[in-house]
């Protein structure tokens, strides 16, 4: 949990061919403004296996809080691809 007024840094892992991924920095830049929340963004292009591998890539865009998956039931996962 971080403490209130600290800044949190969201990873946006994607594809370099992958609109959704411009797409969804988008939407979480807007909703970090409406709701008052303080973000960093990290934009991650991955352009190899080894790379998605390297960035916890499970698809993409995949997106990080703070270096954990948005999606709880991903957080466990090892399949990373570049897809």
């Amino acid at each position: 949990m971080t403490q209130a007024g600290s800044t949190r840094r969201v990873t946006v892992v994607r594809r370099t061919d992958c609109s959704h991924g411009v797409a969804a920095i988008a939407a979480i830049s807007a909703l970090a403004e409406r709701l008052s929340v303080s973000i960093v963004i990290d934009e991650v292009l991955v352009r190899s296996e080894a790379e998605a591998r390297a960035h916890r890539c499970l698809g993409s865009p995949t997106i990080l809080i703070d270096g954990l998956d948005v999606e709880p039931t991903a957080r466990g996962a090892t399949s990373f691809a570049l897809t």
